[in-house]
């Protein structure tokens, strides 16, 4: 049993793998959109001093809306390409939703690196807390990438689906950002530590909930 769930994620994170490589949309999507938003806020910034609270809340921007449209196409496009019932015939529901939660979650932690790297570059910033930063930030992307692909999961069957999966995630991801600002602007020396730790494990605490929780509700909708 427990190969048989291995082999079916791997086949579907496999498969996102390969159409990715065959179009890079979401991959230059998100590319495209690191380096302009950097570009801009680094632009708009142009010799002002910024805190380090203002930096976390620029960088999450950023990586929020980065995420929200590129990481959902990742089930929207399995229903207008019609693949998607050829998919709930050769694998489970948990196993789908695990590959392609996988697939996201690679994509996000790249493209936050990137946007973290360039966008600490052009401002400046210098991150006093390493280890804070870098678990601040894969713990969200992780969060992310788990909550916009059960939104896009959600929504995938629905006539306006992009629509309908932003204003789903809404709720989900308003908490997340607050507790990433929350802990990445201690890594940058600006706040306590104590909240900087409350805040990573809040973080570490929802991308755990939400990839153990996701499968369960998106079986449910999966085999509606």
């Amino acid at each position: 049993m427990n190969s048989s769930w291995f082999r079916e994620i791997r086949a579907v994170f496999m498969k996102e793998w390969q159409s990715e490589m065959r179009s890079q949309s979401g991959l230059i999507t998100g590319l495209l959109f690191s380096v302009v938003t950097v570009y801009t806020i680094s632009f708009a910034m142009l010799n002002t001093k910024i805190k380090g609270t203002e930096v976390a809340g620029l960088l999450w921007v950023a990586l929020l809306f980065s995420s929200a449209s590129s990481l959902p196409r990742i089930f929207l496009a399995e229903e207008e390409q019609g693949t998607a019932e050829l998919l709930r015939l050769v694998a489970r529901p948990h196993s789908v939703f695990w590959g392609k939660a996988l697939f996201n979650s690679l994509q996000c932690v790249v493209t936050g690196i990137l946007l973290s790297v360039l966008y600490l570059g052009f401002s400046g910033k210098v991150v006093t807390v390493p280890w804070l930063f870098a678990v601040c930030l894969v713990a969200g992307c992780l969060s992310l990438a788990g909550a916009v692909t059960l939104c896009g999961a959600i929504a995938s069957q629905a006539i306006n689906r992009a629509v309908l999966s932003a204003a789903i995630a809404v709720p989900l991801l308003l908490p997340l950002v607050s507790l990433g600002v929350s802990g990445m602007r201690v890594s940058l020396n600006d706040g306590l530590m104590s909240d900087g730790v409350g805040a990573a494990i809040g973080l570490v605490g929802y991308a755990c909930a939400t990839m153990a929780t996701g499968p369960y509700i998106f079986a449910a909708v999966w085999k509606s």
